[in-house]
């Protein structure tokens, strides 16, 4: 016991609990794109049904809770312009990206190539200093039988 009291005061690793998790809430319109896309199609991600406290049930965030930051990630070679680099997957809207290259506005728009699908993470942060993480896929729709995208455009 005298050991573990030592070892806290020495180091400061007895803490109390983790502090309470946010709820990260991703909306992407549209969910899926159709093979062969080429960057034709904007898909658009929101994370403003997030909410600061994590719920089983949706609830409308408080709005004295503080506003949660959030940091998006896609799993793919991301850039913002697809002509000067011809590798790239997914083209993040200029608008949607900081000055300091980071992805961390509530909405992103993006474009992909449409080869493969995509991975999309989204990182919540609250005011306690609570994280949780959430992804989502845009899939891939295959053409029908008359190489049409059967996806409404």
């Amino acid at each position: 016991m005298r050991a573990s009291l030592f070892l806290c005061a020495i180091f400061g690793a007895c803490s109390g609990p983790p502090p309470p998790a946010p709820a990260a809430v991703i909306n992407a319109t549209p969910s899926s794109v159709c093979y062969g896309d080429d960057f034709r199609t904007s898909i658009h991600l929101d994370s403003r049904g997030t909410s600061p406290d994590l719920t089983l049930i949706y609830t409308k965030p408080d709005p004295d809770a503080g506003v949660p930051t959030t940091t998006w990630t896609f799993l793919g070679n991301t850039c913002q312009d697809r002509t000067s680099d011809p590798t790239c997957d997914i083209a993040i809207d200029p608008g949607s990206v900081e000055p300091s290259g980071a992805i961390d506005f509530d909405t992103v728009t993006f474009t992909m190539r449409g080869d493969k699908p995509v991975q999309v993470s989204l990182r919540v942060q609250n005011a306690a200093g609570g994280v949780t993480e959430t992804a989502t896929t845009i899939s891939i729709t295959p053409l029908d039988d008359a190489g049409v995208c059967p996806l409404p455009q």
